[in-house]
């Protein structure tokens, strides 16, 4: 489904701490985006949410706002229901989220409706791979292995780029700290739940029996959100995935989105930014 700029502005808010907005705009989200929102968030966000909420009585329908609360909090549902929520459905919509409490950043959005990424960047190569660091190893598969190369295996590093420890090329993690500091500043909700399906592992491109995977030279991560990795080829992209795509672009990193076959999970370094290492 779609996100609503509704609620691409409560996590813009709520990224910010701005909490009095972020209320509001909480507000009037439906019971779907509203739970899946408030999971996004930490105790010690509900608890600043709490306050704002105390101070804008009459400005929002603080009842259902608080009945949000209590299903994400508790992740059961209250013993009463206020107001119109039985009768419009979003009874149901709380029984489904109790069911299954996902944040709204692993909400899958259409890959159609996602524009404006990986502009005046292209992924790199084999050709541009095997000419800037030599061939990590003589015969791949579908699994992972071993670099071979000499040169190219001493540079592999193992490090903290922030929410998570990569194994990779040492350039290619020194830029992954970077943007990963850029994530925390700007996209601090996302920040706290990113993890990482891996970054070196030498072996084809899943699939083919000829590409090789820009991960053999460590130059490329998988990422999950709260755990979940996004799922390959379905057009579907990750909200929390969409949100961080701009900070990769902005340090050279192309975004797998952009594959023939949808791989919104994946991000690599560009051909420019592998030339200069």
């Amino acid at each position: 489904m779609e996100v609503s700029l509704t609620c691409r502005s409560f996590i813009d808010y709520a990224n910010r701490q701005d909490w009095r907005n972020a209320v509001l705009n909480l507000n009037g989200l439906s019971m779907y985006e509203m739970l899946r929102s408030l999971k996004a968030l930490d105790a010690d966000d509900i608890t600043s949410l709490r306050l704002a909420l105390a101070g804008l009585e009459g400005a929002v329908n603080r009842p259902r706002l608080e009945y949000a609360l209590f299903v994400v909090v508790n992740t059961t549902l209250p013993a009463t229901t206020p107001g119109d929520i039985a009768a419009t459905g979003q009874l149901a919509e709380a029984r489904a989220f109790q069911a299954r409490p996902r944040s709204i950043l692993v909400e899958l959005i259409p890959k159609a409706r996602v524009t404006g990424y990986n502009v005046g960047l292209t992924n790199a190569s084999n050709a541009t791979m095997q000419a800037q660091f030599g061939a990590p190893r003589a015969t791949y598969s579908q699994s992972c292995q071993a670099v071979t190369h000499t040169a190219l295996a001493a540079r592999m590093v193992t490090r903290s780029v922030g929410p998570f420890r990569v194994t990779g090329l040492d350039s290619a993690v020194t830029s992954l700290s970077t943007i990963m500091a850029s994530i925390e500043a700007d996209q601090r909700l996302v920040y706290r739940v990113l993890g990482t399906a891996g970054m070196h592992c030498a072996r084809y491109v899943r699939g083919s029996t000829t590409s090789i995977s820009n991960h053999s030279w460590g130059t490329a991560i998988d990422l999950t959100i709260d755990g979940i990795l996004d799922p390959r080829g379905d057009n579907g992209i990750q909200f929390g995935l969409h949100l961080i795509a701009s900070s990769f672009n902005a340090n050279g990193w192309f975004w797998g989105a952009g594959f023939t076959t949808e791989d919104a999970q994946h991000f690599e370094a560009g051909s420019a930014l592998v030339r200069t290492w």
